[in-house]
């Protein structure tokens, strides 16, 4: 059974993260039967490997080339903004297998949608906004494209495909897109930014003006971050992609598209579900260690003295803990 929970805006005051990790309770295997995701069914489909990339899309299949095409992601918690001038970033961390060609093609569309389901086919997807991460003819880009693909953001976000290309593999990636409310649809903006993880360069950020009405009620409420492969492994342009790997997802409140020192460390459990104690990985001795509710309220602090965590006193159920300078982490309470 999948379970449905809201984070309050407040608590994203730092952010929440999801490695694919089986720390975090993911097991190998499609990424629509774990927890709080939801992905097509049909063809080959998105699939978690906790050991290696994290989360995997193989599209190398010669009986049908299309395989792996046009699939779509969803996490299935639900995030909000206060109202308008409030905004929300949802980062991916990803890498493309083999060669990306020159021509102009969709890859993969990234954004916010109004529910957390991953109807296609005959069945209308959820209303949603976000950007295209595709290639563009015109001197070799790697470009962030607007919500129907019909152009580049404004100014142009793009990197040069050469800077990007390493031996057999793309170098690694980070799409951000950030919602900020106006005060009503059409003066709504969703902006972006494509971040090249190793050579540290990064577009300019690029953006839209104008977001589906649906969507913007749903901003205060719940909306969900998802993704969704396009025709990555077209051939045109010398190209030739056969995965798409995505090692993490993030979700915070604010527009953080302009900060450099984004991605923080990570802290890691000794188990997750835990029962009554945990021991950490990576957290130094004194550090302040808060615990909190799915609905945002503190429940416990400790100060850490590198033994185990008694949280036997917790109700079964989900919470996340908080560690300063670290990424905010899911704990599952049996």
């Amino acid at each position: 059974m999948l379970i449905f929970f809201t984070i309050t805006t407040s608590f994203l005051t730092a952010q929440t993260t999801v490695n694919f990790t089986e720390d975090e309770g993911f097991t190998s295997g499609v990424l629509y039967n774990q927890t709080n995701w939801d992905s097509q069914f049909t063809g080959t489909t998105w699939t978690v490997n906790p050991s290696a990339a994290g989360m995997t899309l193989v599209g190398a299949n010669p009986v049908n080339p299309g395989d792996g095409e046009y699939q779509r992601a969803a996490w299935e918690q639900g995030f909000s903004v206060s109202g308008p001038g409030e905004s929300i970033t949802f980062r991916v961390d990803l890498k493309f297998l083999g060669t990306i060609g020159t021509s102009n093609n969709p890859l993969m569309k990234i954004g916010f949608s109004d529910g957390a389901d991953v109807s296609g086919g005959d069945t209308p997807f959820p209303t949603n906004n976000g950007v295209f991460l595709r290639t563009a003819n015109f001197e070799g880009q790697l470009q962030l494209g607007n919500n129907g693909n019909g152009g580049p953001l404004s100014p142009n976000a793009s990197l040069p495909i050469a800077d990007c290309q390493a031996v057999g593999e793309s170098d690694d990636l980070a799409v951000l897109v950030t919602l900020t409310l106006g005060a009503d649809a059409t003066s709504s903006t969703i902006s972006a930014i494509l971040k090249n993880l190793t050579d540290g360069t990064k577009t300019d950020i690029g953006s839209y003006e104008s977001i589906e009405p649906l969507l913007f009620t749903a901003a205060t409420s719940n909306i969900y971050g998802y993704f969704q492969s396009s025709s990555f492994k077209t051939t045109a342009g010398g190209g030739a992609l056969t995965e798409i790997q995505v090692s993490s997802v993030t979700m915070t409140a604010g527009n953080v598209l302009n900060t450099d020192s984004y991605s923080i460390s990570n802290f890691n459990f000794s188990q997750n579900p835990v029962e009554d104690t945990l021991q950490l990985r990576g957290v130094t001795t004194g550090s302040k260690i808060s615990v909190y509710n799915v609905t945002g309220a503190l429940v416990n602090n400790y100060v850490y003295d590198g033994n185990q965590l008694n949280l036997g006193h917790l109700s079964s159920g989900v919470y996340f803990m908080q560690v300063p300078g670290f990424t905010t982490q899911k704990l599952i309470k049996k």
